[in-house]
């Protein structure tokens, strides 16, 4: 379990550094475009594809990283009305019914991208379209895996006689 949880944090550590390194030139490259148009009336011609793509980017990786602070949405209410006793279980399955529908997302994002690997698209600066589009398998398989550690902790728990649920940390 020791190392299936360092893979974790690695994955944690290396999503957010990505999420920074990409917002950061999203907002340099958004303020240069509005300073291009504004004061020069011209732009950078693919600057706007570009910065669409880093939004999907961004987005992926920020569900990653609050799927593994356990802050991805959830239907909350059905917890509150779970006994304390059980609601363990109730975790583990919903995040287990979680990961099985992202790892079906993720098949079909690889079908996606296998597409347009087939294509041969190019977006911009002869770089290839898939390779802006595989964040999405790429998304949906490391939250799979967080979702699958979740559960696989609170399995651990719960054969170590542990219970109980910490208050909006268990979710």
């Amino acid at each position: 379990m020791k190392i299936i949880l360092s893979i974790d944090k690695f994955l944690d550590k290396i999503s957010g550094w990505i999420l920074i390194t990409l917002l950061g030139i999203m907002i340099v490259m958004a303020f240069g475009q509005v300073v291009l148009r504004n004061f020069f009336h011209t732009s950078i011609e693919w600057g706007d594809i570009f910065l669409r793509h880093l939004v999907l980017w961004v987005g992926f990786l920020g569900a990653v990283i609050a799927t593994g602070q356990r802050r991805h949405l959830r239907i909350e209410f059905v917890s509150k009305i779970v006994p304390q006793k059980v609601r363990k279980i109730f975790f583990i399955i919903t995040n287990l019914f979680a990961a099985i529908v992202v790892y079906l997302l993720m098949q079909a994002a690889i079908s996606f991208v296998e597409l347009e690997f087939e294509d041969g698209g190019i977006l911009l600066l002869d770089i290839p379209r898939w390779y802006f589009i595989s964040i999405i398998p790429i998304g949906y398989a490391m939250a799979a895996f967080r979702f699958l550690v979740h559960s696989l902790q609170w399995l651990i728990e719960i054969f170590h006689g542990n219970w109980e649920t910490e208050s909006g940390a268990a979710h």
